[in-house]
């Protein structure tokens, strides 16, 4: 192990070590866990962190083998052994749980076993041994379960349970296992050639990190048994490590699966030394959790030693990113601004909102950021007078309990449509077919941590009023485009609210507002247009870009199928100088 990588991984092991309890081989959380059974609890006993604790300790030698061995066996008792059950082989999360409701269980508790033994095969004791070749055994039953009928579009789970099979199969040494796991790559690597990446976690620094590390062990069994398919998980590899590089350093932006509620610009992650985007003496100063640690192990090889980070990447720069079918993801990055979208969100049906999960609650379609400052992005508001729910959520904790935008498990389709250029982007947001109870539904910027004037320039030519937030050295105009409010017949500009509240702004259009009732409403929209100006911070530099941007925003009925006026094709063109028009045609009648 390299001696930095050791290093870090004392410091955050003792970091852990000094706020952790263990109770019965388990450690203490004094706080609710996350999923529904232990989510009113005053405290848990969570199985993962736990497994994180053992495995990292015996290897750091702040174990001994009693203590670790009773660990070992407190995580082994939340397993289903018996073949007969239906979740043979799988893990409650906590112990405080009767039955399985994050089926990411067994993966996320079996990988510090799985990292530790494949980079120090021999610290392990033969009693700790004895016990983790029986987890294993019983866990392959279940990973083979989900490896046979995988969802595909839920890359991090699914390539996570085809690599602890490949391990599993490895450490017992059996082939049937190994086929399997072999077959789920080839099937998982042909789909995200031919799709993309299922629902969008490859533009997530989240789950890049889990992902990463199922390619990673995936790849070290691999070698050894098929090396042509070894090679084609490494370009897979390579794709997720050429956007960090791209982002160099700071916080994606558009993202899926985030959680950024906090518009964070910068946010800690072994990921970026992974990439090579930092040395790995840059991460001398930081604490890491133990549920990093893996990511470490299974990349220590690879981490660079170096102290200065890359050259700095030219600016402006592009990327444009696949995730799924047509979806596609557009980021502009400029000298102190940044500025992405999705063009289609969500990137394939059935995604967005359920009554337990979606990835509408957690996910930033539209956002742009400023350099040390935050990232903006937009979310959906819905207040139905018995609670308010937002897509980006407020919070982790009480959305992942209430992910759906309303209460009725009848939603309306909620989509968003995007079209940018550099840096200047139009986008339009919708829901068809509301029929949900609300006292207010509105779409809004969400801007933290802005001190600053939120200014009202209006362009020469007096036809269209922007919201300029200005920061050092540049600044943001934002201005609304025509939508539907809850009172439309035909579409027209919506007048944008602006409040302030602590620590943050939020620029609103509003599309109902009344008594709290069950609304029955083909269709409302709102509409956005959004334009960095990158290294204008002056007022005369300010009004004379916006002059150059001329914005058409037209509705118009084709008249080859029935239309009603909310059901009109609506063609936005944007011009901004001499780049490229940004063109945006959204038609609700459309795949």
């Amino acid at each position: 192990m390299k001696h930095e990588v050791r290093q870090i991984l004392e410091k955050s092991y003792a970091a852990a070590s000094a706020d952790s309890v263990i109770e019965a081989g388990l450690v203490r959380y004094d706080r609710p866990g996350h999923t529904r059974q232990v989510a009113q609890l005053p405290y848990c006993h969570e199985a993962r962190f736990s497994a994180g604790f053992y495995a990292y300790g015996t290897l750091l030698g702040e174990l001994d083998e009693a203590a670790g061995l009773e660990m070992l066996e407190a995580i082994a008792a939340l397993q289903f052994t018996d073949p007969e059950h239906p979740d043979y082989g799988g893990f409650l999360w906590y112990r405080e749980e009767s039955v399985i409701q994050d089926s990411n269980a067994a993966f996320f508790i079996l990988m510090p076993l799985v990292a530790v033994r494949l980079s120090s095969p021999g610290v392990f004791p033969a009693s700790h041994l004895e016990i983790m070749q029986r987890m294993f055994r019983h866990a392959a039953a279940w990973f083979s379960k989900e490896c046979r009928t995988p969802e595909l579009f839920y890359p991090n789970k699914t390539m996570s349970d085809g690599a602890m099979l490949l391990a599993v199969a490895h450490f017992l040494g059996e082939p049937e296992y190994l086929q399997t796991a072999t077959a789920y790559f080839k099937r998982w690597e042909e789909y995200t050639v031919r799709r993309g990446w299922g629902w969008g976690e490859n533009i997530s620094l989240v789950y890049q990190g889990v992902m990463m590390n199922a390619l990673s062990i995936a790849g070290s069994v691999l070698r050894e048994h098929d090396r042509e398919l070894a090679g084609r998980l490494s370009v897979q590899m390579d794709a997720l490590k050429g956007l960090l590089l791209f982002h160099d350093g700071e916080e994606f932006v558009p993202s899926i699966r985030s959680y950024n509620f906090r518009g964070e610009t910068w946010r800690q992650s072994l990921l970026w030394t992974i990439a090579g985007v930092t040395g790995v003496s840059a991460l001398a100063e930081q604490t890491f959790s133990l549920n990093d640690m893996a990511g470490f192990l299974l990349f220590a090889a690879d981490l660079q030693p170096r102290e200065n980070a890359p050259a700095a990447l030219p600016v402006p720069r592009i990327r444009e990113e696949r995730i799924f079918d047509a979806s596609r993801s557009y980021t502009w990055i400029g000298q102190h601004t940044r500025l992405g979208s999705i063009n289609r969100f969500p990137v394939m049906p059935g995604s967005y909102q359920h009554p337990s999960w979606g990835l509408g609650w957690q996910s930033f379609p539209v956002s742009f950021s400023v350099k040390d400052q935050q990232v903006s992005y937009l979310r959906w508001y819905v207040d139905d007078s018995a609670a308010v729910r937002t897509h980006p959520a407020e919070e982790y904790r009480s959305a992942y309990l209430m992910p759906a935008l309303f209460a009725e498990p009848l939603y309306p389709e909620v989509e968003t449509r995007s079209a940018q250029q550099g840096n200047a982007l139009v986008v339009v947001r919708s829901m068809t077919r509301v029929h949900n109870r609300a006292a207010e539904i509105a779409d809004e910027w969400l801007i933290h941590r802005y001190d600053g004037e939120v200014e009202a320039v209006l362009n020469t030519a007096g036809d269209r009023e922007w919201l300029v937030m200005r920061y050092p050295g540049c600044a943001v105009a934002v201005t609304a485009l025509s939508g539907l409010d809850s009172k439309a017949e035909a579409h027209a500009v919506l007048p944008v609210t602006v409040v302030r509240e602590e620590g943050r702004i939020r620029l609103r259009q509003i599309l109902y507002s009344g008594s709290s009732t069950m609304l029955a409403l083909p269709r409302l929209e709102a509409g956005w247009a959004v334009v960095c100006l990158d290294e204008a911070a002056e007022s005369a530099d300010i009004q004379r870009l916006l002059d150059t941007v001329t914005i058409e925003d037209t509705v118009r009925d084709d008249r080859e199928v029935p239309r009603e006026p909310w059901a009109s094709i609506r063609s936005i063109v944007l011009t901004a100088g001499y780049q490229p028009p940004v063109q945006l045609t959204v038609d609700p009648y459309a795949p």
